[in-house]
Protein backbone atom coordinates (compact mmCIF):
# COMPACT_ATOMS: atom_id res chain seq x y z
CA UNK A 1 0.00 0.00 0.00
CA UNK A 2 1.11 3.56 -0.71
CA UNK A 3 2.47 5.49 2.27
CA UNK A 4 1.36 9.09 2.93
CA UNK A 5 4.41 10.77 4.58
CA UNK A 6 2.60 14.06 5.27
CA UNK A 7 0.06 12.15 7.37
CA UNK A 8 2.65 9.98 9.11
CA UNK A 9 5.02 10.53 12.02
CA UNK A 10 7.64 8.61 13.99
CA UNK A 11 4.84 6.69 15.70
CA UNK A 12 2.05 6.70 13.08
CA UNK A 13 2.24 5.18 9.60
CA UNK A 14 -0.61 6.22 7.31
CA UNK A 15 -1.24 4.13 4.19
CA UNK A 16 -3.88 3.86 1.52
CA UNK A 17 -6.91 1.64 2.06
CA UNK A 18 -6.46 -1.59 0.12
CA UNK A 19 -9.42 -3.23 -1.60
CA UNK A 20 -9.62 -7.01 -1.69
CA UNK A 21 -10.25 -10.19 0.27
CA UNK A 22 -7.87 -12.41 2.28
CA UNK A 23 -6.23 -14.77 -0.15
CA UNK A 24 -7.43 -17.92 1.64
CA UNK A 25 -11.07 -16.86 1.26
CA UNK A 26 -10.95 -18.07 -2.35
CA UNK A 27 -10.77 -21.78 -1.51
CA UNK A 28 -14.23 -22.35 -3.02
CA UNK A 29 -13.63 -20.19 -6.09
CA UNK A 30 -13.54 -21.76 -9.58
CA UNK A 31 -10.39 -23.77 -10.26
CA UNK A 32 -9.13 -21.32 -12.89
CA UNK A 33 -9.19 -18.47 -10.36
CA UNK A 34 -7.58 -20.59 -7.63
CA UNK A 35 -4.81 -21.58 -10.03
CA UNK A 36 -4.30 -17.95 -11.05
CA UNK A 37 -3.98 -16.83 -7.42
CA UNK A 38 -1.56 -19.64 -6.59
CA UNK A 39 0.54 -18.83 -9.66
CA UNK A 40 0.70 -15.14 -8.71
CA UNK A 41 1.76 -16.05 -5.20
CA UNK A 42 4.59 -18.27 -6.44
CA UNK A 43 5.66 -15.63 -8.94
CA UNK A 44 5.78 -13.06 -6.15
CA UNK A 45 7.95 -15.37 -4.01
CA UNK A 46 10.39 -15.98 -6.86
CA UNK A 47 10.66 -12.27 -7.68
CA UNK A 48 11.22 -11.40 -4.02
CA UNK A 49 13.94 -14.02 -3.78
CA UNK A 50 15.79 -13.58 -7.07
CA UNK A 51 14.86 -10.13 -8.40
CA UNK A 52 14.10 -7.82 -5.48
CA UNK A 53 16.33 -9.75 -3.06
CA UNK A 54 13.99 -8.50 -0.38
CA UNK A 55 11.29 -10.75 0.98
CA UNK A 56 8.23 -10.34 3.17
CA UNK A 57 8.61 -13.41 5.36
CA UNK A 58 5.34 -13.70 7.31
CA UNK A 59 3.20 -16.21 5.38
CA UNK A 60 0.07 -15.43 7.44
CA UNK A 61 -2.61 -15.56 4.75
CA UNK A 62 -4.42 -12.54 6.18
CA UNK A 63 -1.37 -10.49 5.17
CA UNK A 64 -2.19 -11.13 1.51
CA UNK A 65 -5.29 -9.75 -0.17
CA UNK A 66 -6.46 -10.55 -3.69
CA UNK A 67 -8.25 -7.84 -5.64
CA UNK A 68 -10.53 -9.55 -8.16
CA UNK A 69 -10.97 -6.35 -10.18
CA UNK A 70 -7.28 -5.58 -10.65
CA UNK A 71 -6.28 -9.25 -10.45
CA UNK A 72 -3.41 -8.33 -8.17
CA UNK A 73 -2.12 -9.61 -4.84
CA UNK A 74 -1.78 -6.93 -2.15
CA UNK A 75 0.81 -7.27 0.63
CA UNK A 76 -0.34 -5.64 3.84
CA UNK A 77 2.29 -6.24 6.50
CA UNK A 78 6.03 -5.69 6.19
CA UNK A 79 6.80 -6.12 9.88
CA UNK A 80 8.83 -9.26 9.10
CA UNK A 81 11.17 -8.92 6.13
CA UNK A 82 14.44 -10.40 4.95
CA UNK A 83 17.13 -8.48 3.05
CA UNK A 84 19.06 -11.03 0.99
CA UNK A 85 22.61 -10.63 -0.22
CA UNK A 86 23.22 -11.09 -3.92
CA UNK A 87 25.52 -14.03 -3.18
CA UNK A 88 22.85 -15.85 -1.15
CA UNK A 89 20.19 -15.14 -3.79
CA UNK A 90 22.42 -16.33 -6.66
CA UNK A 91 23.46 -19.49 -4.79
CA UNK A 92 19.86 -20.33 -3.97
CA UNK A 93 18.95 -19.81 -7.62
CA UNK A 94 21.63 -22.35 -8.52
CA UNK A 95 20.21 -24.78 -5.96
CA UNK A 96 16.66 -24.58 -7.34
CA UNK A 97 17.96 -24.81 -10.90
CA UNK A 98 19.98 -27.88 -9.93
CA UNK A 99 16.84 -29.44 -8.44
CA UNK A 100 14.98 -28.82 -11.68
CA UNK A 101 17.76 -30.42 -13.75
CA UNK A 102 18.65 -33.22 -11.34
CA UNK A 103 22.19 -31.91 -10.79
CA UNK A 104 23.11 -33.42 -7.40
CA UNK A 105 26.69 -32.13 -7.40
CA UNK A 106 25.56 -28.51 -7.83
CA UNK A 107 22.97 -28.90 -5.07
CA UNK A 108 25.78 -29.92 -2.71
CA UNK A 109 28.36 -27.35 -3.87
CA UNK A 110 25.90 -24.43 -3.77
CA UNK A 111 24.64 -25.60 -0.38
CA UNK A 112 28.21 -25.40 0.93
CA UNK A 113 28.54 -21.86 -0.44
CA UNK A 114 25.37 -20.84 1.39
CA UNK A 115 26.40 -22.45 4.68
CA UNK A 116 23.88 -25.29 4.72
CA UNK A 117 26.72 -27.81 4.67
CA UNK A 118 30.23 -27.71 6.12
CA UNK A 119 31.80 -30.23 3.76
CA UNK A 120 32.32 -32.81 6.51
CA UNK A 121 28.83 -34.36 6.56
CA UNK A 122 28.24 -38.10 6.51
CA UNK A 123 26.72 -39.73 3.45
CA UNK A 124 23.46 -40.16 5.38
CA UNK A 125 23.28 -36.44 6.08
CA UNK A 126 24.18 -35.51 2.51
CA UNK A 127 21.43 -37.71 1.11
CA UNK A 128 18.88 -36.29 3.54
CA UNK A 129 19.90 -32.72 2.66
CA UNK A 130 19.71 -33.35 -1.08
CA UNK A 131 16.29 -34.96 -0.67
CA UNK A 132 15.00 -32.02 1.39
CA UNK A 133 16.26 -29.52 -1.18
CA UNK A 134 14.66 -31.52 -3.99
CA UNK A 135 11.33 -31.17 -2.20
CA UNK A 136 11.61 -27.39 -2.55
CA UNK A 137 12.55 -27.65 -6.20
CA UNK A 138 10.11 -30.40 -7.18
CA UNK A 139 7.28 -28.11 -8.38
CA UNK A 140 9.80 -26.42 -10.71
CA UNK A 141 11.25 -29.67 -12.06
CA UNK A 142 8.36 -30.90 -14.20
CA UNK A 143 6.88 -29.52 -17.41
CA UNK A 144 3.48 -30.80 -16.35
CA UNK A 145 1.16 -28.73 -14.11
CA UNK A 146 2.06 -29.50 -10.51
CA UNK A 147 -0.79 -30.71 -8.29
CA UNK A 148 -0.09 -29.32 -4.82
CA UNK A 149 -2.64 -31.65 -3.24
CA UNK A 150 -1.77 -34.93 -4.96
CA UNK A 151 1.99 -34.39 -4.82
CA UNK A 152 2.36 -32.53 -1.49
CA UNK A 153 6.06 -33.33 -1.69
CA UNK A 154 6.93 -30.97 1.15
CA UNK A 155 5.35 -33.42 3.61
CA UNK A 156 8.29 -35.74 3.01
CA UNK A 157 10.60 -33.30 4.79
CA UNK A 158 9.03 -34.31 8.12
CA UNK A 159 10.47 -37.81 7.68
CA UNK A 160 13.97 -36.33 7.33
CA UNK A 161 13.92 -34.34 10.56
CA UNK A 162 15.20 -37.29 12.61
CA UNK A 163 18.20 -37.60 10.29
CA UNK A 164 18.92 -33.88 10.60
CA UNK A 165 18.68 -34.06 14.38
CA UNK A 166 21.20 -36.90 14.56
CA UNK A 167 23.64 -36.02 11.79
CA UNK A 168 23.65 -32.24 11.22
CA UNK A 169 26.99 -30.76 12.25
CA UNK A 170 26.44 -27.12 11.30
CA UNK A 171 23.45 -24.83 11.79
CA UNK A 172 21.69 -23.63 8.62
CA UNK A 173 22.30 -19.99 7.63
CA UNK A 174 20.13 -17.53 9.54
CA UNK A 175 18.35 -16.41 6.37
CA UNK A 176 17.09 -19.93 5.72
CA UNK A 177 14.58 -19.93 8.58
CA UNK A 178 12.60 -16.97 7.25
CA UNK A 179 13.05 -18.14 3.67
CA UNK A 180 11.75 -21.63 4.39
CA UNK A 181 8.81 -20.19 6.31
CA UNK A 182 7.83 -18.06 3.32
CA UNK A 183 8.26 -20.79 0.71
CA UNK A 184 6.44 -23.39 2.79
CA UNK A 185 3.66 -20.85 3.35
CA UNK A 186 3.31 -20.32 -0.40
CA UNK A 187 3.24 -24.08 -1.03
CA UNK A 188 0.67 -24.60 1.72
CA UNK A 189 -1.50 -21.86 0.24
CA UNK A 190 -1.41 -23.61 -3.15
CA UNK A 191 -2.33 -26.81 -1.34
CA UNK A 192 -5.22 -25.09 0.45
CA UNK A 193 -6.44 -23.70 -2.90
CA UNK A 194 -6.19 -27.20 -4.46
CA UNK A 195 -4.12 -25.52 -7.16
CA UNK A 196 -2.69 -27.29 -10.20
CA UNK A 197 -0.03 -25.00 -11.63
CA UNK A 198 2.64 -25.16 -14.38
CA UNK A 199 5.50 -24.03 -12.13
CA UNK A 200 8.53 -24.87 -14.27
CA UNK A 201 7.85 -22.27 -17.01
CA UNK A 202 7.47 -19.68 -14.25
CA UNK A 203 10.85 -20.53 -12.73
CA UNK A 204 12.51 -20.80 -16.14
CA UNK A 205 11.47 -17.22 -16.98
CA UNK A 206 12.86 -15.96 -13.67
CA UNK A 207 16.10 -17.88 -14.23
CA UNK A 208 16.52 -16.65 -17.80
CA UNK A 209 15.84 -13.04 -16.72
CA UNK A 210 18.45 -13.37 -13.96
CA UNK A 211 21.01 -14.79 -16.36
CA UNK A 212 20.31 -12.06 -18.95
CA UNK A 213 20.69 -9.22 -16.45
CA UNK A 214 23.87 -10.76 -15.00
CA UNK A 215 25.70 -10.54 -18.35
Amino acid sequence: PEVYPHLSSRHVLTQEFVEGEPIDSFVDAPLALRNAIGLKMLKLCLRELFEFQYMQTDPNWSNFFYNAETRKIQLLDFGATLDLTEQFSDSYLRVIRACATGDRDTIISASKEMGFLSGYESDVMLEAHVEAIKVVGEPFATDEPYDFVEQAAYKRVAKLLEVFAKHRITAPPEESYALNRKLSGAFLLCNKLNAVIPCKPLFDRVYEHKMATAK
